[in-house]
């Protein structure tokens, strides 16, 4: 009997653990496509109206068209002349909006992997034989600083400026170890194996990084 309530028992865990992201990822497109037909069904409604066409085709037509623009913008501004253009009006013009600039700031941030905040993993040490699982948020001559979320939610978490030789590095992909964090720690023996010659300190093991950066 009990070996029938644990089969029984993880057998449900096990079919909630394959549905449970399934059902998550689904609810996170479905708000998605809710939010973006929300923001666009004004000029849906006019392009199904005036074309004579389903709301559904409308609706597609219109994110096509803002997808398209998206494209042929990015294609201006990556051009040296198009890139000036849009500096001088964004200097001009919105830069003047209170709370666009920080705005647009996060956003660069995020969209840069190079500069993004899960893309460096360390390990910093704190005292002496404490290790917490962080990532590299920028270093340089006045010190290191490291960023360490707190599990199962990354978004939150420490700010620690620690010497470089507090610091070592993470030879797994940024969101190999970010799973770690939200896992609580579960996997971490991957993480602790993958460390870039275990003893070398930040100030050897990431130097061309912040070469290159520099």
């Amino acid at each position: 009997m009990a070996g029938e309530h644990h089969y029984i028992r993880t057998t449900l865990i096990g079919g909630v653990l394959v549905v449970l992201p399934l059902f998550v990822f689904a609810n996170l497109l479905l708000w998605l496509g809710t939010w973006i037909g929300g923001k666009t069904a004004p000029v849906a409604e006019f392009v199904s109206r005036d074309f004579d066409v389903p709301m559904w085709v409308g609706q597609s037509l219109t994110i096509a068209a803002i997808l398209v623009a998206c494209f042929v913008l990015g294609a201006i501004v990556s051009t040296r002349f198009g890139n000036r253009a849009f500096n001088w009006l964004e200097r001009n013009t919105m830069q003047r909006v209170p709370g666009y600039k920080p705005v647009k700031e996060i956003v660069s941030y995020l969209g840069k992997r190079d500069q993004n905040p899960f893309a460096r993993p360390v390990l910093v040490t704190v005292g002496e034989d404490l290790r917490m699982t962080g990532f590299l948020a920028d270093d340089g001559p006045e010190g290191t600083s490291v960023f360490v979320p707190t599990g199962p939610n990354p978004t939150t978490g420490l700010i620690l400026h620690v010497l470089p030789s507090q610091v070592q590095r993470v030879s797994m992909p940024g969101s190999d170890v970010l799973q770690t964090v939200i896992a609580c720690g579960a996997g971490s023996q991957r993480l602790l194996r993958s460390l870039v010659q275990p003893g070398v300190v930040l100030a050897e093991s990431v130097s061309p990084i912040s070469a290159d950066r520099r």
